[in-house]
């Protein structure tokens, strides 16, 4: 049994055989004589590395193994070819062009070394072949911009002017053609390497290609330098380097109105940091952000701090990576980097374990009903008793009134929506009464009855005047858990009530604007059997009714009228025909005398 090895090669670790190695380690020493004197002899050995290693690779992949042994180190060998192959080919065009040997005699003087191994990938090649494919990859040595087209005629078999002509129709006939290759250019990688290049012209990556790669290279360098003069003087006129101004400055242009809006949101997002900071300190300001209304102040105080980390570091994150492209500032320190990342992440993570927490408290919920008689009476007055100020000790605030903010609004203001009345029908010999719905929501059920039970509300009856407070009233402890209040007027059919303009709004199932005239600061309705109707529409309506009942009877005597019309023509018809039928009747009888 072989002895095992391990090797790196192109940073890939790999088992292979002494043997096998033995002729890897030979092979590779013949490639560095030939390549080492050349001036990119680093770069073409790296290449040539970096290909065996993908071999390789493939080998191990496909034949599910995990050693290389001396077929696989041979198989590679014949398929990338060896020094000796294309320098006999270079000594047989040297005699073909002399015509002193055949080249047929010439390629049959293989060297004894060679024999082997050549026999050895013939006999195994039909097993494992490699084929040469294309690879869409952008040409960074023929580029006007991206080298994208260069890259697609490479992988089309079309000269890249053509490909560029295609992009500027594309340009001029809808625009279509800037976002395609913007795309392109993302998308297809640099054919930076030897390799690559290769790839994209669907060459065999073997030893003869890199050489000949190399020698155009080396050609090519060597006319850029023969005419640079020229070469600079004719590209300085082209189109693509009009072309490439005109995007690099419109593209700093955009980059700075991006660095511009970016600079002022993060300002407008220290400002909301700063002020909401305070308005949790007790200074009161119309700054707050409405989700942290239903914290307490110290949560409420490191989430405000958890979502200005969370939005302002992707905001510096892009501001700053425009700073880079405008004005060339250097990279971000990569343990600042990985700081505010990690950062970033902890307030990820705070956030969602306060929205999680504070959806809990919402999680049940519990009403509390009580029942309170009114005087009885033939008609009510409904109106509303304004009690949203505040006001504080004479010694505290030197009398001044002040007002608590919730969800963006003022808290009077806010409470002032969560309270509704509904008026309900009665028999008529019941005595009328009030139910009052507190609601408030917890974390448990016991939670959201003790938060429904701290609050306060009250209704005043002075005889036929009833006065509904315009807000409710929290416990100081207790924060916003969607508490509310339900009222509920139960009243005997035929009860006559007069609503304030000021209450009619939070009245449900009534039309409420129907009723409302703006020359009154009051409406009027009745209750009856469907509930509580406006009492001028009801009259409205009666009148309208009988009118449409006068206009049925008008319509019934017309059509009465018109009956009688029609049949007295008709009789008239009966009577003329009666009489011209005794007129031809006495005309035939003198005619016959």
């Amino acid at each position: 049994m072989n002895r095992t090895i391990i090797i790196n090669i192109n940073s890939i670790v790999f088992h292979i055989e002494e043997d096998a190695y033995e002729i890897l380690r030979s092979y590779m020493i013949e490639i560095k004589k030939h390549f080492g004197k050349t001036p990119d002899s680093k770069e073409i050995l790296e290449d040539i590395e970096n290909r065996i290693a993908e071999m390789f690779t493939e080998r191990i992949q496909t034949g599910r193994k995990e050693v290389i042994n001396q077929q696989d180190v041979n198989e590679v060998i014949a398929l990338m070819g060896r020094v000796s192959d294309f320098e006999n080919d270079f000594v047989d065009e040297l005699r073909e062009e002399e015509g002193t040997v055949e080249p047929e005699q010439t390629r049959a003087g293989l060297d004894a070394e060679q024999e082997p191994a050549k026999e050895s990938a013939s006999t195994s090649e039909p097993n494992f072949t490699f084929t040469a494919s294309k690879k869409l990859m952008r040409d960074m040595d023929d580029r006007i911009f991206g080298g994208v087209c260069s890259g697609l005629g490479h992988y089309f078999n079309l000269e890249a002017k053509w490909i560029r002509i295609i992009f500027v129709l594309f340009f001029l006939f809808g625009g279509s053609g800037v976002l395609l290759y913007v795309v392109l250019w993302a998308v297809m990688p640099q054919a930076l390497s030897r390799s690559d290049k290769m790839a994209m012209r669907g060459e065999a990556a073997n030893l003869q290609n890199f050489k000949k790669s190399f020698e155009e290279e080396m050609k090519g360098l060597s006319e850029n330098f023969s005419g640079a003069g020229e070469h600079f003087n004719r590209g300085a006129r082209t189109v693509g380097d009009i072309l490439g101004r005109i995007f690099s400055i419109f593209g700093k242009i955009l980059a700075i109105f991006f660095l511009i809006g970016f600079g002022c949101m993060l300002i407008g997002l220290f400002i909301t940091f700063v002020f909401s900071t305070l308005n949790l300190l007790g200074f009161k300001n119309d700054i707050m952000l409405p989700p942290l209304e239903v914290m307490q102040p110290t949560e409420a105080f490191f989430a405000l701090l958890a979502g200005f980390m969370a939005v302002g570091i992707p905001t510096f994150a892009v501001f700053y990576l425009l700073l880079r492209v405008v004005f060339k500032v250097q990279r971000m320190n990569n343990y600042l980097s990985m700081t505010l990342f990690a950062t970033w992440i902890v307030s990820i993570v705070m956030i969602l374990y306060f929205v999680v927490t504070t959806q809990q408290q919402f999680r049940e919920e519990s009403t509390i009903s009580v029942e309170k008689p009114l005087d009885k009476s033939d008609s009510y007055v409904f109106n509303e008793n304004d009690v949203r100020v505040i006001k504080a000790s004479d010694e505290e605030f030197n009398s001044k009134k002040f007002n608590v903010n919730v969800k963006g609004e003022k808290l009077a203001d806010f409470l002032r929506q969560d309270i509704s009345i509904r008026f309900e029908m009665l028999d008529s010999l019941k005595a009328p009464y009030i139910q009052y719905n507190y609601s408030a929501r917890g974390n448990t059920y016991q939670e959201a009855s003790d938060r429904a039970s701290r609050i306060a509300y009250q209704v005043k009856q002075d005889k036929n005047l009833v006065s509904f407070d315009s807000h409710f009233a929290m416990n100081q402890k207790d924060v916003y858990r969607d508490q509310n209040v339900r009222m509920v007027v139960y009243l005997p059919v035929g009860t006559r009530v007069s609503l304030s303009n000021s209450l009619i709004w939070k009245t449900r199932d009534i039309q409420a604007d129907a009723c409302r005239q703006d020359d009154k600061k009051t409406t009027e309705w009745i209750m009856t059997n469907k509930g509580l109707k406006c009492i001028w529409r009801m009259e409205e309506e009666k009148l309208k009714a009988e009118e449409e009942k006068l206009k049925a009877e008008a319509e019934k005597k017309q059509a009465e009228l018109e009956q009688l019309q029609e049949e007295k023509e008709k009789a008239v018809e009966k009577l003329k025909e009666k009489i011209e039928k005794e007129a031809e009747k006495q005309t035939a009888t003198a005619t016959k005398a």
